[in-house]
């Protein structure tokens, strides 16, 4: 071997014990730091989230160990405990329908593992039997993962348990009763307020909303249709999420209004509420479009920054925001949003929203996704309105008449004709007022 190759071949001595540099920890030590807060953020909020479900589960275990001992004076009622807590659970998914099911599978499950212990004993090929028999049983029975997981688990449940010296041979299903009605009556008296499902849900669907919006609004100021595209990505990736919890909440609250004795009195609310997400889940959608539009827009105008475009993005973004604080408050008022969306309104005409800053129209190019992109908005704020309890006619008086007309590159309003104001009928200040703060509906709240 060559003196050049002997050298290479031995490692270098400066790079062999090289000890790892702050510049290169210290980012690494951001990345744990950052993701453990991270994951303790999350939990909290979880916790929050389910602190009264989880007291509740907690309050139906002890209460049905306890109804259980002194009414069937069973010495260790463990079966009441588990069944009540099951049947209560974790999150807000619990419904009522979902609660029958799981107790039909608890009680079934329990009196099936009781006859196969009184049958045929209790060992290892007993189990195999009884956990096969009662998986397929449940099959059989009826569809629902969650019925046939219970029938499975409480048949095997039995089997393995030890027999108290108290217990009598149905000793366990009388236990199961008693925790499935102790889990139902603590569900129904403790269930809360269940406005507060809803607006938990409405917040975190609006703040989505609003995200979007600034970030609109950012690529408008900027005109960078790439800001335009990772929000479209984004809202693309999330936003169904956030329909579908506040869609459970919906359901939730509604069979807690109709069924709980603490609910009743919310109902009107509730459906109020229900209302709310029809609009707003159109809106959601609509900015998706908007978002796609307005990258396209960008892209035909080659980059200029259209601040007009991005204000009114910014003042849809306030009426967002009102709408999720009306939601919050126990009387839902939605006058402030209202007038937050006349002045949302007010942009929406192509010969505010297409100049850019140097006061230009774009040309024949951009022509086309700006009225289409002008078009979308308008859209929006008839969604946002429309959810508010206006129908689409009021909310159409809202907006700026959109008729207008090309002139080579330019293109300007064209004028009123009596068949125009016969289609567009201007809406006047004190009738738009009246729109905005009229409650006089007893069936909904404006």
């Amino acid at each position: 071997m060559s003196a050049r190759k002997a050298r290479a071949a031995r490692p270098d001595k400066h790079t062999e014990h090289t000890p790892l540099t702050s510049t290169a920890a210290i980012p690494v030590i951001d990345k744990v730091r950052d993701a453990v807060h991270d994951r303790v953020q999350e939990g909290m909020s979880r916790g929050r989230g389910d602190l009264l479900t989880v007291g509740r589960a907690a309050i139906a275990a002890s209460l049905a160990y306890l109804v259980s001992g002194i009414v069937w004076n069973h010495e260790f009622p463990f079966f009441s405990a588990i069944v009540a807590f099951i049947i209560i659970g974790f999150g807000i998914e619990k419904k009522m329908r979902k609660i029958v099911e799981m107790s039909c599978g608890v009680m079934l499950g329990v009196l099936f593992g009781e006859l196969a212990r009184a049958t045929i004993g209790s060992g290892t090929w007993q189990i195999l039997v009884v956990v096969f028999i009662a998986g397929m049983a449940a099959r059989l029975i009826d569809s629902s993962n969650l019925f046939g997981f219970q029938l499975t688990i409480q048949s095997l449940l039995v089997m393995i348990m030890p027999v108290t010296p108290a217990m009598t041979p149905g000793g366990r299903v009388l236990d199961a009763i008693t925790g499935v009605t102790i889990a139902v009556i603590v569900h129904l008296l403790l269930s809360g307020d269940p406005r507060r499902l809803q607006s938990r849900a409405a917040a975190s669907f609006y703040r989505e909303l609003e995200s979007t919006l600034v970030n609109l609004a950012l690529s408008a100021r900027s005109g960078d249709r790439g800001v335009a595209q990772a929000a479209l990505r984004n809202v693309r990736e999330v936003s169904q999420k956030y329909t579908d919890e506040w869609k459970l909440a919906n359901d939730v609250a509604n069979e807690m209004a109709t069924f709980s004795p603490t609910g009743l009195r919310h109902a009107e609310d509730v459906d109020r509420l229900q209302h709310l997400l029809v609009g707003s889940d159109r809106a959601m959608r609509n900015v998706r479009v908007i978002a796609r539009r307005q990258a396209e827009f960008l892209d035909a105008v080659r980059g200029d920054a259209h601040s007009t475009l991005a204000d009114a993005l910014l003042a849809a973004r306030d009426a967002v925001q009102e709408l999720s604080t009306a939601v919050s408050h126990e009387e839902v008022d939605f006058t402030r949003a209202r007038r937050k969306l006349r002045l949302y309104g007010s942009y929406l005409s192509p010969e505010m929203l297409m100049r850019n800053d140097e006061g230009m129209r774009p040309g024949r190019a951009g022509h086309f996704e700006g009225v289409t992109l002008t078009i979308q908005l308008r859209s929006l704020a008839i969604d946002l309105l429309q959810a508010t309890g206006l129908t689409a006619a009021e909310a159409k008086q809202f907006l700026p008449s959109l008729v207008v007309a090309a002139d080579g590159d330019a293109i300007g309003p064209r004028p009123m004709t009596m068949e125009m104001r016969a289609l567009e009928p201007p809406a006047t200040t004190e009738a738009l007022e009246l729109l905005i703060t009229d409650r006089s509906d007893p069936d909904r709240r404006r």
